[in-house]
């Protein structure tokens, strides 16, 4: 119970976190930042997932 309390807390300051970004203007350096490490994360997700499928 207590490791969900703990994930679940970072999901809600996640989303949090995302709604506060896309509140900025577009040009806002953070924006950009948050775009290209989303990004990168994608990319990251996108590689193990192809290694992993057989």
């Amino acid at each position: 119970m207590k490791g969900f309390a703990i994930v679940s807390s970072m999901a809600i300051g996640a989303a949090a976190g995302a709604v506060a970004v896309m509140m900025m203007p577009t040009r806002n350096p953070a924006r950009r930042l948050a775009r290209k490490a989303a990004a990168g994360v994608e990319d990251a997700v996108s590689q193990a997932a192809s290694k992993l499928a057989p």
